[in-house]
């Protein structure tokens, strides 16, 4: 009761609720509680990144998940709920959490450390892939916002790839809309294609490198 303030049992002896009413005060408060906790304790969670514009609702599921995907959709939101969560195994990431000597750079270009923003934006092996679906969100982009997405600074451009609502919900009534659910189907596109190619150069190089020679112990 001290927790969550909900007074003392003196108090409750006075004046005693019913239990519906006690019900739904205990409810609202464990509920108040916990919202604020978890939206002060987000932004010191590197991986939620991606989650820090997101206000905690209990009850309430993430914007982008709440849509009516097809099958193929959700297959590739896949990619997009681990970059959004953190959890998505890029190098830098590799060598942040792990004991050994871990190399940060990019295995598929070697230009730059493979963070999320070279992974999506910058990576010069994934060009191709890329190129033709950022057009589409370019124009999809463009219909609901009137503005030019890839004038938007790269950290934007980033973060409203893998979570686009909070940006988009200032131009758009509710996210149930068409215009909406065809944006988050461009970046699912664009991430899964990514995130598929990735798998494919990293397997290639692997299968390319020459094998480890043991050597010998010298007596």
């Amino acid at each position: 009761m001290w927790k969550y303030e909900l007074g003392t049992v003196a108090d409750l002896a006075d004046n005693t609720p019913t239990k519906g009413k006690w019900k739904t005060r205990v409810l609202k408060a464990v509920h108040s509680y916990w919202s604020d906790q978890i939206d002060s304790l987000t932004p010191l969670y590197s991986t939620l990144f991606f989650l820090r514009q997101d206000k905690y609702v209990p009850g309430k599921i993430l914007s982008l998940l709440s849509l009516e995907y097809t099958a193929r959709e959700s297959e590739r939101l896949k990619t997009k709920v681990r970059l959004l969560t953190g959890t998505y195994m890029l190098q830098t990431k590799r060598k942040n959490f792990n004991q050994y000597d871990i190399n940060p750079t990019c295995q598929m270009c070697g230009e730059e450390n493979e963070t999320a923003e070279h992974f999506v934006l910058k990576c010069s092996a994934l060009h191709s892939v890329r190129q033709s679906i950022m057009a589409d969100i370019e124009r999809q982009w463009g219909a609901i916002t009137d503005t030019s997405f890839n004038t938007l600074p790269v950290d934007e451009q980033l973060y409203i790839l893998i979570n686009s609502w909070p940006t988009l919900k200032t131009f758009l009534k509710t996210h149930l809309s068409t215009e909406f659910h065809e944006f988050e189907k461009h970046c699912g596109r664009l991430l899964y294609g990514l995130d598929r190619t990735r798998q494919l150069l990293l397997v290639t190089n692997a299968s390319q490198r020459p094998p480890r020679t043991k050597h010998k112990k010298q007596n």
